[in-house]
């Protein structure tokens, strides 16, 4: 499994929480392409999972594993869960499920999954599964 420490920006970016951005549309539609995503890691669909992901998270897994995205990820390694908490912030959000943190970006087509599996590691960034 792709295995990747979150860039610093990231953790830039949950600590800048004064600087949050987000209105309720953007925080819901952040909240829903976390769900599909958990959704499919939930179910096991790896090819679902896989259109969830950002772009640049596909490359960076597909890179890492030298075979297909649908392939190379394992939605049995991943954590799902219900949806709590949503976070914006302008074009990126943090998301936190039941048993996951998940990181997005927002795209022209919406928001798509940058980073999930990711587990805090005190003041270092975090720990992502996927992306990085």
């Amino acid at each position: 499994m792709f295995r990747a420490t979150l860039a610093t920006a990231c953790g830039l970016v949950m600590l800048s929480g004064a600087a949050g951005c987000g209105t309720g549309q953007r925080e819901s539609g952040a909240a829903a392409a976390a769900e599909a995503f958990a959704a499919a890691v939930g179910r096991g669909d790896a090819a679902a999972a896989c259109e969830a992901l950002a772009p640049e998270t596909v490359a960076a897994l597909v890179a890492s594993e030298g075979d297909a995205c649908e392939a190379s990820l394992n939605p049995e390694e991943l954590p799902s869960g219900a949806v709590g908490e949503v976070q914006v912030w302008g074009d990126r959000a943090q998301v936190r499920t039941d048993s996951d943190v998940l990181f997005l970006v927002e795209l022209e087509d919406g928001w798509k999954v940058a980073a999930a599996g990711c587990r805090p590691q005190g003041e270092r960034p975090y720990k992502c599964e996927v992306g990085g």
